[in-house]
């Protein structure tokens, strides 16, 4: 019995450890336990709002969930301690009385040790008990100290984002009104003068998405300044000027092309940082009415050969709209 509470012990405060760092220093997304938890916890709110991105709480659910991930690590290191302390009866002592503490005595000493407050009113026993509670003091120290370190470009990350959202919506209300934006008469020289400056805001979205994962579930419950919704479009109308727009007044490969990539990083860095399946079945085309009035379009759609990258981004984009809470029918 004290072996397994030893090996859970131990096993639990790597684990956490582990997860703590790759979450707050690493590039690599949050750790295993923090992003698990973070789709559930979405999960779970998007269900409640009846998929409903207008909803208002789902606006909460950013700011809820890096509380939760936080008391989540503080009750990891809390128990790993208690379960470790557990394994022998006389690990802790009233420091008065000299008697062993009990279960509950256990866990009031394992908490102010991890907080550093150190009552004093029960002591460990023996010197591995002293060193124990010395590496779980300096581990409580490290995470609130890190916690605060990462909360504050979390945050910074977040304004960036919504700024996005907001620059994004000021394009056009739809890919074609994006397209109809940029047109000068005889081309798009418009869009294609705006791909450098929107490639590299994209670019540093999709970094910050890989550094502070958690920045997806912070929820714009205006449609209008929804970031999600503000990329579907602008990608969608990269797919119409690409492919569906005459050859003859369409912007070149080269001009594209950054945004393309942009796009194919930010794709990437989704996949890789959040647990979505997506929708196999590709969205509907975007609505092209007004394009197709002023003689702007290639006459049958049905022989478009589209670049595979392109079209996976478009169900990727689909799948994230309606994870959002969401309908495509407002891309």
């Amino acid at each position: 019995m004290e072996i397994v509470l030893i090996i859970a012990g131990i096993s639990i405060y790597l684990f956490t450890v582990l997860d703590i760092v790759q979450t707050t220093l690493s590039m690599q997304g949050g750790g295993w336990i923090t992003s698990r938890f973070s789709h559930g916890f979405w999960t779970l709110f998007l269900k409640l709002s009846g998929r409903d991105g207008r909803k208002k709480i789902l606006s909460h659910t950013g700011y809820i969930l890096l509380i939760s991930i936080v008391l989540i690590w503080v009750f990891l290191l809390w128990s790993s301690f208690v379960l470790l302390l557990s394994a022998y009866e006389e690990s802790v002592i009233n420091s008065v009385t000299r008697e062993a503490a009990d279960i509950f005595e256990k866990i009031y000493y394992a908490g102010f040790t991890i907080s550093t407050l150190g009552m004093g009113d029960y002591i460990a026993s023996a010197n591995v008990w002293r060193i124990l509670s010395a590496i779980y003091s300096f581990t409580g120290l490290i995470l609130l100290t890190m916690s605060v370190t990462y909360f504050i470009p979390v945050l910074s990350a977040i304004i960036e984002q919504r700024k996005l959202g907001i620059r994004l919506s000021n394009l056009g209300n739809s890919p074609e009104e994006i397209l109809i934006n940029s047109w000068n008469g005889k081309n798009f020289k418009g869009f294609s003068e705006m791909i450098t400056d929107l490639s590299e805001s994209l670019v540093h979205h999709s970094q910050n998405h890989r550094a502070y994962p958690v920045i997806h579930y912070f929820h714009n419950w205006k449609e209008k300044n929804a970031v999600i919704l503000q990329l579907a479009r602008l990608h969608e109308a990269l797919y119409l000027l690409k492919y569906e727009i005459k050859e003859d007044i369409r912007s070149t490969e080269m001009e594209l092309k950054p945004l393309e990539i942009a796009f194919q990083n930010y794709r990437e860095v989704i996949t890789e940082v959040t647990h979505i399946k997506v929708i196999e079945k590709a969205p509907p085309l975007a609505e092209t009415s007004q394009l197709r009035k002023q003689g702007l379009m290639v006459e049958d759609r049905s022989k478009i050969s589209a670049n595979e990258d392109l079209i996976h981004t478009r169900k990727l984009f689909q799948t994230l709209v309606r994870q959002d809470g969401w309908s495509w029918d407002l891309v």
